[in-house]
C-alpha cells in the first residue's frame, strides 16, 4: 500500500507539471501569434495616423501659403486652426497638437481653435502638425494589452519650388524670360527698362482685353526679353517639344543663339484664333521671370554677377531667374517689325521700331512646381514663386 500511494503521488505530480507546461506554452503563443495579428494591425493604424498627420500639417501650410502670398484679404491663425482641425476630422482622428513653426520647420508657437482671431505669428512658414489614435486590440487582450495607442508627427512648410517639372508630366515650358519690370524697346531694339511689374491676376480675374499684356521681344541685353537654351535641339525644338527635365529655381540660364523669327507659327501653334479673347485654346505655358543678368555664368545659388549686375550682349547675356510665371498665351508676332505690336488689343505698345516682335497674353499664376523645394525665408507679400513641402 505504501508503495502504491508513493507510486500515485508522482504521477500525479508529473501531471500538475504538464498542465503548467501547456498553460506557459498556450500564452506564448497566444501572444505570439496576437503579436504578429495585433502587431500588423497597429502598422495600419499608425500608418493612418500618419497620413493624418501629414494631412494636418499640409492644410495648416496652405493657409501659410495664402499669408504669405498677400493677395486678397489676408488669413488669421483662426483660419489655420480651422483648417488643421477639419483635416484631423476628415481624416476621422484626433487632432494632438499643431504649431507654427519658422522656414526650417522649428516650432514658434500653438496654432489656436478654429474662431480664433488672433494673427499668424511673424516668421511663420508651417506647422507641424500630430495626431494620435487609440485603437482595441484582437489577441493581445487575452495577455492583458486591451488597448494601444498610436502617434505621428509632421511637419510641412513654405518654400521656393527647386525645380519645373519636365514636359513628360504635362508641363509647357516657353523658352523665353521676361524681365520682372514691364519693358519696352528703343529704335534701336534695345530695351528700355520699365519700373512697375507685370501684374499677375488672381484666378478669378476675367481676362480680356483690358488685362491683356504686350510683351516686347527687344534683342539680348541686359534687361531685355531673351530667348533661352535648355539643351534640347534648336529654339524651334524648344517651343514644338520642351525639354523633358527639371530646370533649377533660382538659375542662372543661358542664351539660345537661334533665330527667334523662324518660330511664329510654332509658338502660335499654344494660341487660339480670336485676338483679344481668352480661349480654351490659349494655353498657359511656363515661362521664366529673370531680375539680373550677367556676361559670366555664376553659380545658381548666387544672383550677384561677379563682372557687374546687368551686364552682357548678345549670346553672352546670362539670365537670373528667381521664379517662373504662368503665361495664358493670345497670340505671337515674332518676325520682326510686326505693327501688331504697337496696336490694340494689349498694352503697353512694345515702342521704338517693332523691335523682333512681341507676345500678347496674360500673366495668370505664379509658377507652383511640383517636386523639392529650396526652404529659405519668405517674407509676405515676396515676388517669388511658393511652393508645399513636407520636411518632416
Amino acid at each position: 500500500m505504501h508503495r502504491y500511494f508513493r507510486s500515485g503521488g508522482r504521477a500525479r505530480s508529473r501531471d500538475g507539471q504538464v498542465l503548467v507546461i501547456v498553460a506557459g506554452g498556450m500564452f506564448v503563443l497566444i501572444a505570439m501569434v496576437g503579436l504578429i495579428i495585433d502587431g500588423g494591425h497597429a502598422l495600419g493604424q499608425q500608418r493612418r495616423a500618419q497620413n493624418a498627420a501629414d494631412g494636418i500639417a499640409m492644410a495648416g501650410t496652405a493657409v501659410i501659403q495664402d499669408y504669405l502670398s498677400n493677395t486678397g484679404t489676408p488669413p488669421d491663425a483662426g483660419d489655420v486652426g480651422c483648417a488643421v482641425e477639419t483635416a484631423a476630422d476628415a481624416h476621422g482622428i484626433d487632432l494632438e497638437k499643431a504649431e507654427f513653426t519658422n522656414f526650417d520647420g522649428t516650432p514658434i508657437g500653438l496654432v489656436p481653435a478654429c474662431g480664433s482671431s488672433a494673427s499668424i505669428p511673424a516668421g511663420s512658414q508651417g506647422v507641424k502638425g500630430s495626431s494620435t489614435e487609440d485603437f482595441e486590440t484582437f489577441l493581445m487582450r487575452a495577455v492583458g494589452f486591451g488597448t494601444m495607442t498610436t502617434k505621428a508627427i509632421a511637419t510641412a512648410v513654405v518654400g521656393t519650388p527647386s525645380g519645373v517639372c519636365p514636359a513628360s508630366a504635362g508641363c509647357g515650358v516657353l523658352p523665353v524670360t521676361f524681365p520682372r519690370t514691364v519693358d519696352t524697346c528703343d529704335g534701336t531694339n534695345s530695351a528700355i527698362v520699365g519700373e512697375g511689374e507685370w501684374q499677375i491676376l488672381d484666378e478669378d480675374t476675367v481676362l480680356d482685353t483690358s488685362n491683356l499684356a504686350i510683351v516686347p521681344l527687344c534683342k539680348k541685353a541686359p534687361g531685355a526679353t531673351g530667348w533661352l537654351d535648355f539643351g534640347c535641339g534648336n529654339l524651334a525644338d524648344h517651343i514644338t517639344n520642351p525639354c523633358n527635365q527639371y530646370i533649377n529655381i533660382p538659375a542662372w540660364l543661358d542664351t539660345s543663339p537661334g533665330n527667334p523669327n523662324c518660330c511664329e507659327n510654332q509658338l502660335n501653334a499654344y494660341a487660339g484664333s480670336s485676338p483679344g479673347v481668352a480661349e480654351t485654346a490659349d494655353q498657359v505655358l511656363y515661362v521664366p521671370i529673370h531680375d539680373n543678368t550677367c556676361g559670366t555664368k555664376p553659380a545658381d545659388s548666387d544672383p550677384v554677377c561677379p563682372g557687374g549686375n546687368w551686364t552682357g550682349t548678345g549670346d553672352d547675356v546670362h539670365y537670373h531667374i528667381p521664379y517662373w510665371v504662368g503665361f495664358k498665351l493670345d497670340g505671337a508676332f515674332t518676325q520682326g517689325n510686326d505693327a501688331e505690336c504697337n496696336q490694340l488689343p494689349g498694352a503697353p505698345f512694345s515702342g521704338g521700331n517693332g523691335a523682333t516682335g512681341c507676345l500678347k497674353g496674360w500673366f495668370v499664376s505664379k509658377v507652383i512646381a511640383p517636386g523639392p523645394i529650396s526652404t529659405v525665408v519668405i517674407n509676405p507679400g515676396d515676388p517669388v514663386a511658393l511652393a508645399i513641402a513636407l520636411i518632416d
